[in-house]
């Protein structure tokens, strides 16, 4: 397993993060590519990994088994559809479409609800341009952020960049260089 996630990690190539932006460089449109559905994000994954070819469409019930109750009220009102597949060390690793109008609006939601001790961190999602990915493992090399609702933003020797709510940012997964 460990062998198949080192080819995995290889196979990754490019950044999202360090090609097209929208016009203000702000939020998460300055992370790349807008992928606007499951089978886009899917599509992308594939391209970049050689894997995610079969995205099974999901509802929003099984979200809430996919990422445990707590997480699923403060990331499902967000939502706007999100599948599955298998990539990697992943057998159902998520992709997840958000709502863009609601961005600023779930990163506020965790702020309050990390400042009131619900939970403790920040979201575990891999992000992109109005998308993220459930994994973690090789998600650098895809040029994702990790959001951060936590000040001062955490140190990781990538890039960061504002997101839509003041106090949040987009910081660089480690291993990514930003050229």
């Amino acid at each position: 397993m460990f062998a198949r996630c080192a080819v995995l990690v290889a196979l990754l190539v490019g950044s999202v993060a360090c090609g097209a932006s929208d016009s203000t460089g702000l939020g998460s449109g300055a992370l790349g590519p807008p992928l606007g559905s499951p089978a886009e994000v899917a599509a992308w994954v594939q391209e970049k990994t050689g894997e995610c070819a079969e995205p099974t469409d999901r509802t929003i019930e099984e979200f809430a088994e996919f990422v445990g109750p707590l997480r699923a009220t403060l990331y499902a009102p967000y939502v706007d559809r999100w599948a599955t597949c298998k990539a990697g060390p992943y057998e159902r690793l998520g992709l997840v479409v958000f709502r863009r109008d609601k961005l600023a609006e779930f990163q506020k939601s965790w702020q309050e609800a990390m400042k009131a001790g619900q939970i403790s961190d920040n979201p575990d999602f891999g992000f992109g341009n109005g998308f993220a990915l459930s994994g973690t493992i090789g998600l650098e090399l895809l040029g994702l952020h990790r959001l951060t609702c936590t000040q001062p933003a955490p140190q990781t020797g990538g890039h960061t960049l504002p997101a839509e709510t003041p106090g949040c940012q987009y910081v660089q997964f480690e291993g990514h260089h930003h050229h």
